[in-house]
C-alpha cells in the first residue's frame, strides 16, 4: 500500500475518533513528505527535506542551506487551524479523499529565520491567523497574511 494513503488513513482514524491527538502533526508531516517525494533513499519520509522546499523567506535564502540551526520550517497556515478544519468534517462525510483535498489545499510549508519566527510569535500569530476564516476557500486565499503582517517576504521554491 502507498505510504501517503497509510498516513491519510491514520489521520482519518484520529478524526473518526474525534480525538485528534499529538500524533496528528506526525501523520500530516509524513503525508506531505510522501505526497511531495521528500523521502530518503530507503523510501522513508524525510522531514529534513521540507526545509527550503515550498516557500522560503528572502532572509532565509541568504543563509547557508546546510545550516538548519538558523531557520525553522513551519506550516504557513498553523497546523492547529488545519486540524480544526479537518475536525469540522461531519463523520458521515469523512473519507480519505476529503482529508486529502483539505490537506492539499491548506498544507503549505515555509522556511524562515529564527528571528522571523520570533517576530511572528511576538505579533501573537504563532498559532493563529490574522483573522478567523470561516471557509477553506477564504483561508487558502489569505494563507500568507501572517507573513504580510510581519513584513516577511516569501518566495516560492520550484
Amino acid at each position: 500500500m502507498d505510504n501517503k494513503i497509510i498516513e491519510l488513513e491514520h489521520i482519518l482514524l484520529e478524526l473518526k475518533n474525534r480525538k485528534p491527538a499529538q500524533h496528528m502533526r506526525h501523520f500530516i508531516d509524513q503525508y506531505y513528505c510522501y505526497e511531495h517525494n521528500l523521502i530518503t533513499k530507503g523510501g522513508k519520509a524525510n522531514w529534513g527535506k521540507i526545509f527550503w522546499s515550498g516557500y522560503t523567506s528572502m532572509n532565509a535564502n541568504l543563509l547557508d542551506k546546510k545550516n538548519k540551526s538558523l531557520v525553522v520550517k513551519e506550516h504557513v497556515i498553523p497546523l492547529n487551524i488545519i486540524v480544526s478544519f479537518l475536525s469540522k468534517i461531519p463523520i458521515k462525510e469523512l473519507s480519505i479523499e476529503k482529508v486529502k483535498e483539505i490537506l492539499d489545499s491548506l498544507l503549505i510549508y515555509a522556511t524562515i529565520t529564527k528571528e522571523e519566527d520570533k517576530l511572528i510569535s511576538k505579533l501573537g500569530l504563532g498559532r493563529k491567523m490574522t483573522i478567523e476564516y470561516e471557509t477553506i476557500e477564504e483561508l487558502k486565499a489569505n494563507a500568507f497574511d501572517r507573513y504580510k503582517q510581519a513584513n516577511i517576504v516569501l518566495v516560492r521554491n520550484d
